[in-house]
């Protein structure tokens, strides 16, 4: 059953009033909350599930994994699943040890992943591949999406996504750039308090 051992493992569907989102180990178990035996399962993890996030229509749901003890190093891959087909979309990989944390953006065009291993990386969840890598040197403990800004660039918004270790927080802006014709991620620190 439930262990409830990792954060953010139990959900609603954020559209589907009735539809109750957890895992059974590295099952994704999809129940309706008022027909207990009305249980679905979603197969594709090969360690116990340890995050999971569901896009803003829930048209998207996003399962990350312990690390592999079945591969020569600890992959811990991210599933992308089309909710309605009950199907994976990609096998989203960059992450070992563990998937801390993962958040869609507001428009469900990106996914953002932090690891046991401080490594955060953003997906384009249109193909899958990643747009952002970097490895913190502290660990990550918070990670939101904030505002998108269509204001300069209407095709291609700027987006806004906040990271925070247990010392500092920092804002960060992912904006394209028109020469690369890709996406880049800049990081601003925020001034703290020295006290408390």
């Amino acid at each position: 059953g439930y262990t409830g051992k990792y954060q953010r493992t139990l959900m609603y569907h954020p559209t589907q009033a009735d539809t109750l989102i957890y895992n059974n180990g590295g099952l994704v178990v999809i129940e309706n909350l008022h027909e207990k035996h009305q249980q679905e399962f979603l197969r594709g993890h090969d360690m116990e599930i340890s995050a999971m996030a569901t896009s803003f229509s829930g048209r998207y749901l996003a399962t990350g994994q312990v690390g592999s003890i079945f591969q020569k190093t600890p992959e811990a891959p991210v599933i992308l699943w089309d909710f309605e087909a009950r199907q994976p979309l990609a096998v989203l990989k960059g992450i070992t040890v563990g998937v801390k944390r993962l958040a869609f953006s507001p428009d469900e065009k990106f996914l953002a992943c932090i690891g046991e291993n401080n490594t955060f990386i953003i997906w384009d969840t249109n193909d899958g591949s990643a747009i952002h890598t970097h490895v913190f040197e502290h660990p990550i403990l918070i990670m939101a999406w904030g505002d998108i800004q269509t204001d300069v660039n209407p095709k291609h918004p700027s987006y806004i996504i906040v990271t925070a270790s247990s010392s500092s927080v920092h804002i960060n802006t992912l904006e394209y750039d028109i020469a690369s014709m890709q996406y880049y991620l800049n990081e601003g620190s925020c001034q703290l308090p020295n006290t408390g």
